[in-house]
C-alpha cells in the first residue's frame, strides 16, 4: 500500500521509461505538459518508446518533475495517466 513518502519518484525518477503505449497515450490526450519531458523513439515511423524526464534544455531530471509535496506527504499530478512502469512499481519499503 502506497504511504505516499515519495521514495518510488525521487529514487526511480531518473530510471522510468515510456513504453509506446505511454507515448500514444499521452498524443491521445493532448498531454505537452508530459511528452515536452519525453525524448521519443521511433522505428519506421512508429513509436518504440521513450526516455523521460528532460528539462527544456534536454537535460536529464534526476527525478520525476510531476512529485508534489504537500505536507509530509507525496502525490503524482499526473497520476491518472503516468508511465506503465511507474504503475507496476512495487515499493518494497
Amino acid at each position: 500500500m502506497c504511504e505516499h513518502c515519495g521514495k518510488c519518484c525521487i529514487e526511480m525518477g531518473s530510471k522510468i521509461f515510456a513504453t509506446a503505449n505511454d507515448i500514444n497515450r499521452w498524443i491521445n490526450e493532448n498531454r505537452q505538459d508530459i511528452l515536452k519531458h519525453v525524448f521519443i523513439y521511433s522505428f519506421n515511423g512508429k513509436i518504440v518508446g521513450g526516455e523521460v524526464w528532460f528539462d527544456e534544455y534536454g537535460n536529464k531530471l534526476e527525478f520525476c518533475p510531476f512529485i508534489v509535496k504537500a505536507g509530509d506527504k507525496v502525490f503524482c499530478k499526473i497520476h491518472e495517466t503516468k508511465p506503465e512502469q511507474c504503475k507496476e512499481y512495487n515499493c518494497k519499503l
